[in-house]
């Protein structure tokens, strides 16, 4: 009884430092700096999911676009992983940005397509990235990792989900395009600054379309195929200029003895497609009148020329001012007719500059829907 007694005890004494080992190696493991913490509802630690090295695993190929993204802070790690999902597209993702005030204002009112699901994203990483970059993608999955000092999100997009969105955001779009070319062609006139602005908005709306275009290709290329006969920028561009050949712009300037400011108005207008004449009486006008004033300095050794110029595009049937532009400032030479010759440049830069983004305001201001 004796051996059997001290056999048994041996047996304990075996099983107790098994089971201590045993509780050793967990508390190893479990305190290994490979585990990082999830993120998700339970906060349990585990190891790192697969979905990290393997989005496929989790979200199969067949069904969705999938890409990770890693950084220090967790937005940076989701906006690294929309980041990469869009480069599926042969894109980067760009900066918030605002929208055209005319498309704006086409989606306030509901002749173009507008997207928005922001309940799926984080607002802090809406704020960072363009609207158009974040449709139909989801961060499903995020995960940190403390021995690494890093976040990790999943970005995905459904390909079911994103054929419908964009399926029916190109849909809107091409009928807004046909729309505007169905209004032009009612026109009494259809060669009109109107209808060129009409163009020039249609023209963007075909851009923004052929982004989408390029997306739902490879998010299911059959569903593309549908789209073989959408309106192309390009297209609509080439209208834009053979409708611009068929509106004549005449400008007129008062003192220009060397046409030096008429022949950058003619530059501008001609940089925008349209032709211009001189002295002829056509529907747009450009009138510029300038008024230059001799002053000098005290000691007389400067002399300056001061100018105003009130320039202004104008629509002689409708008597609207389309596009206005006052231009004041004082340049000073050894000899007037150098600084009026200063003068006549500094007018001449700002309708470069300024008459230009002026104009583009104007086409830009296009709400007629």
């Amino acid at each position: 009884m004796s051996k059997m007694k001290c056999h048994c005890r041996t047996l304990i004494r075996k099983s107790l430092v098994v089971s201590i080992l045993v509780s050793l190696c967990l508390a190893g493991c479990g305190s290994s700096e490979n585990v990082a913490k999830a993120s998700g509802s339970s906060g349990k630690s585990k190891g790192m999911p697969d979905w990290v090295t393997g989005p496929s695993s989790a979200y199969p190929k067949a069904d969705y676009l999938t890409a990770t993204g890693s950084a220090a802070e967790k937005k940076s790690a989701e906006i690294d992983a929309i980041n990469e999902l869009v480069s599926i597209f042969g894109q980067k993702i760009t900066s918030a940005s605002a929208t055209s005030r005319r498309m704006e204002m086409a989606q306030k009112a509901g002749a173009v397509a507008d997207y928005s699901d922001e309940a799926k994203l984080d607002q802090a990483v809406l704020r960072e990235v363009n609207q158009d970059d974040v449709i139909a993608v989801e961060i499903p999955e995020f995960f940190e990792s403390k021995s690494e000092g890093k976040w990790y999100a999943l970005a995905v997009m459904s390909r079911e989900k994103g054929t419908q969105i964009y399926s029916s955001m190109i849909e809107k779009n091409q009928k807004e395009i046909d729309s505007i070319f169905s209004q032009i062609k009612a026109s009494k006139d259809p060669n009109t600054m109107l209808n060129f602005s009409r163009l020039d908005f249609a023209e963007e709306v075909a851009r923004t379309n052929e982004g989408y275009l390029k997306r739902l290709t490879i998010l299911n290329p059959p569903a593309a195929q549908n789209f073989a006969s959408l309106s192309t920028p390009v297209q609509i561009h080439k209208n834009k200029m053979e409708m611009a050949a068929k509106i004549p712009v005449c400008v007129q300037v008062d003192e220009d003895s060397d046409g030096r400011i008429a022949k950058t108005f003619q530059e501008v207008m001609t940089s925008f497609g349209f032709n211009t004449t001189l002295g002829s009486n056509e529907r747009y006008v450009i009138s510029c009148k300038n008024h230059f004033t001799e002053s000098a300095s005290s000691n007389e050794k400067t002399k300056f020329c001061e100018y105003v110029a009130e320039c202004a595009l104008n629509d002689t049937f409708s008597g609207e001012t389309l596009v206005p532009l006052s231009i004041t400032g004082r340049e000073g030479s050894p000899t007037y007719q150098n600084a009026e010759i200063r003068a006549k440049q500094k007018i001449s830069a700002k309708i470069k500059g300024d008459f230009a983004r002026s104009f583009e305001n104007y086409l830009g201001d296009f709400t007629a829907f």
